[in-house]
């Protein structure tokens, strides 16, 4: 695998004194999709942001994959960040551009009033739109917004993750779901659509078919063996590998033409879909309620879950 040397910034960096860390004596603004203080996405490091962030504790060198470089100015690793900034490389553009930028353990804030070590029920009444997430590594509440995460430990805000706007962007858009035909731009029968990538960005997961039906599947999911959040398309029909089976969508910004969506109550959704029955529950606490080209799961009396599939050719078949 290729790997780029960011030769001006290491250069820069190995450079710099120590104490020339001025982000540990200012506070830091941090701006979704944009920038935290003085290092912003999409930009290499320049000189007046090398002074300001001092000398790299840390840093490895950027491979072809977006993201892969990374620089530490504080205390702790790539891993593991305990204090200061951790800066991700390689935009896909080119290697020295800023990626993703984590701050942790300093006076950094936002212009909503979340700031680091505050608390985090605030989060959600600065934010009310967040998605609300249990981190896999840490199983500590996360809180999702285009370009930001917030993350919480011990009821107090803990980190800030700065992103592209776009780089999750399939979580935020709203999809319609109708039974027997389609969600969003997935039609069920016909082959995934190139707008479909525009519109939702690279999967996390991309099998491609076999031989056999339903082999391929294409999920945009966050990080779990059973994530919460995902749109799952599954692949092969029998006759066509690439023709769309199934499309499952769960915890996103979904709904039916009924304008039944993901969230309500399990009686609004039996309300709009008089002509269901009940289906297949797939898992012991849940239970469905199917019509024809649909199966919506119901958790905890909520809709949790919608799959939309195929009707037969009769189009009688539930």
């Amino acid at each position: 695998m290729k790997k780029f040397l960011v030769f001006g910034a290491v250069a820069a960096t190995l450079a710099m004194p120590v104490g020339a860390q001025l982000w540990r004596k200012s506070k830091v603004e941090v701006k979704a999709g944009s920038s935290a203080g003085p290092v912003f996405l999409g930009q290499p490091l320049g000189k007046a942001t090398l002074k300001y962030l001092g000398k790299a504790s840390q840093q490895e060198e950027a491979t072809s994959e977006a993201g892969s470089g990374t620089m530490v100015f504080g205390s702790g690793d790539s891993r593991d960040l305990r204090k200061g900034f951790l800066l991700r490389l390689n935009d896909g553009v080119k290697p020295e551009n800023v990626y993703a930028i984590q701050v942790k353990g300093i006076r950094a804030a936002t212009k909503e009033g979340i700031y680091l070590d505050g608390p985090a029920s605030s989060i959600l009444k600065k934010y009310p739109d967040a998605q609300q997430d249990i981190n896999p590594f840490s199983r500590n509440p996360e809180f999702c917004l285009p370009g930001l995460t917030i993350r919480t430990r011990a009821g107090k805000v803990e980190e800030f993750l700065v992103e592209s706007k776009e780089s999750q962007r399939w979580r935020f858009r709203k999809l319609t779901a109708v039974p027997g035909q389609k969600v969003g731009p997935f039609e069920v029968g016909k082959p995934v659509p190139p707008e479909a990538f525009e519109l939702l960005g690279p999967p996390a997961v991309n099998t491609k078919p076999t031989r056999a039906p339903n082999s391929g599947l294409l999920r945009w999911a966050v990080a779990g063996q059973r994530p919460d959040r995902m749109i799952e398309v599954v692949l092969h029909n029998g006759m066509n590998p690439r023709a769309i089976v199934s499309v499952r969508v769960r915890g996103i910004r979904a709904q039916t033409d009924r304008k039944v969506k993901l969230g309500d109550p399990a009686d609004t959704v039996k309300d709009l879909y008089p002509d269901g029955r009940p289906g297949l529950s797939e898992g012991v606490d849940n239970a469905g309620w199917r019509v024809p080209g649909a199966n919506f799961i119901l958790k905890d009396d909520q809709l949790h879950e919608i799959l939309i599939y195929e009707l037969p050719k009769s189009g009688r078949g539930r």
